[in-house]
């Protein structure tokens, strides 16, 4: 269908082209036409249909603007519809780790940080997980602009605590070592310090030191020291999910971490499950 607009089409399109506004739901269709709910549902029916408008959720369309052309070509920056579906969010987990070049791993699903828990959503055929993190946990995010849109981003060390404490948003435990190899040589270790002592668990400083110690990473030794005294002395912890690796392994003293995952998954970055192989003995570490 043509992109041609009625009086009352108008009023809504071009009001939201004036304030710059990129979504529009129900009820304010109804509010700037000061019209019964039945009618704007209708208008934004016609809306989407002549391509002025693209359903994101129920209740809830994206402006196609004029500058999109006769043919209303939709925006299909896939972190642009993500940013409209809930507020406040975060991108996180994969999504940050891909954007900051942390994972050569292609993830099909969109991860977003919500202090809002909400099921998973599919926009234009691609998922969006809205995972739930505490208001207390809602920081080390900032605004930047990909492919034209402005996102609110993980920065590059929350991205990283984030994949170390819910590995299965960001590939799972073996990727996650990978991710940390990446990651060392590129945080800001004073950030890195201060979003754990926020954080405030053991097993998340237990899993990080590991991770480093395993992939000889180079850490400064006020680092180190600062990873070892956040470490509670009576915490032990596994190192992968226990319903996928079971609870028994190695113990690396240093960090106190059964090592229940292959290191030959943890090395390869490969989060399936292989043949287990013979680790060193505890006196030849």
């Amino acid at each position: 269908m043509e992109r041609t607009l009625s009086e009352n089409e108008s009023k809504v399109v071009l009001d939201l082209e004036w304030r710059g506004q990129k979504t529009v739901t129900l009820d304010e269709i109804q509010a700037a036409l000061a019209c019964s709910g039945g009618y704007a549902r209708f208008m934004a029916h016609k809306l989407v249909k002549k391509g002025w408008l693209e359903r994101l959720r129920p209740g809830l369309f994206q402006l196609v603007p004029a500058e999109r052309g006769r043919e209303g070509v939709a925006d299909t920056n896939p972190l642009a519809a993500g940013a409209v579906l809930v507020s406040p969010y975060f991108f996180s987990f994969g999504t940050a780790c891909t954007h900051h070049g942390l994972t050569e791993q292609v993830f099909s699903d969109v991860y977003l940080a919500t202090p809002t828990r909400r099921r998973p959503q599919v926009v234009r055929g691609k998922r969006y997980v809205f995972v739930p993190v505490a208001k207390d946990r809602f920081f080390g995010f900032t605004e930047i602009k990909v492919l034209g849109a402005t996102v609110q981003m993980a920065t590059i060390e929350r991205a990283l605590v984030d994949a170390i404490d819910r590995p299965r948003y960001a590939g799972g435990i073996g990727e996650v070592s990978r991710i940390v190899a990446r990651a060392s040589g590129r945080v800001s270790w004073n950030a890195l310090l201060e979003h754990l002592r926020r954080f405030d668990e053991s097993a998340l400083v237990q899993r990080l030191g590991y991770l480093l110690d395993l992939n000889r990473s180079e850490v400064p030794r006020e680092t180190l020291a600062v990873l070892h005294d956040l470490v509670r002395p009576e915490s032990k912890i596994v190192l992968g999910p226990r319903k996928k690796w079971g609870l028994h392994g190695p113990l690396s003293r240093a960090w106190n971490v059964i090592e229940n995952v292959p290191r030959e998954v943890l090395l390869a970055g490969d989060d399936k499950p292989k043949r287990r192989v013979t680790f060193a003995k505890r006196g030849e570490r």
